[in-house]
């Protein structure tokens, strides 16, 4: 079973946390991930697999990064039923906290009326922020990531939130 990652960074810090996640996939199989820059791929290519990981930070005042907002209406012809996407995103609770990871619900939602099922929820109570469009009832749609502000806790979180996507991919069992 193969696993696409796809990112978008313009700054970098969301190409790093993309290497994180693919590093803790590696540790269980090297051949399980693999991991592309959506600026470089065509969305299509999404279609070839059925599990994915999707990293977008939140850019400006809640907008998605740059590459992922230029093939953001193609993702419209996107064939997704049956498939299933884990969301991670990068944003600054402090600066941004009226728009938190903004980009991990634009994107989230998009692929569900695209028929993805959405995987690999993360509690939101460790995070200070006023809203966030990736958020409903009190849980983020993905894993959100504060670089910023809590960097310190970035390793531990995509260890944690890779370990249980493992199991909501079925790849391991409980």
């Amino acid at each position: 079973m193969k696993i696409g990652l796809f990112y978008g960074s313009n700054t970098g810090n969301t190409e790093i946390n993309a290497g994180l996640i693919k590093k803790e996939l590696d540790k269980v199989d090297p051949n399980m991930c693999d991991i592309h820059n959506i600026g470089l791929v065509d969305v299509k290519k999404m279609e070839e697999y059925d599990y994915m990981i999707v990293g977008c930070p939140t850019w400006n005042v809640g907008e998605l990064q740059d590459d992922w907002a230029i093939k953001f209406d193609s993702l419209n012809d996107l064939k997704l039923k049956g498939k299933k996407i884990a969301m991670f995103g990068v944003g600054d609770q402090f600066g941004y906290g009226d728009n938190f990871c903004d980009a991990v619900g634009i994107l989230g939602y998009r692929f569900e009326a695209r028929g993805a099922e959405l995987v690999g929820f993360t509690d939101g109570r460790d995070y200070q922020y006023t809203n966030s469009a990736a958020v409903e009832e009190g849980v983020f749609l993905g894993l959100v990531l504060d670089d910023d502000n809590q960097n310190n806790l970035t390793d531990e979180r995509i260890d944690y939130w890779v370990t249980d996507l493992l199991y909501e991919f079925g790849i391991k069992s409980a």
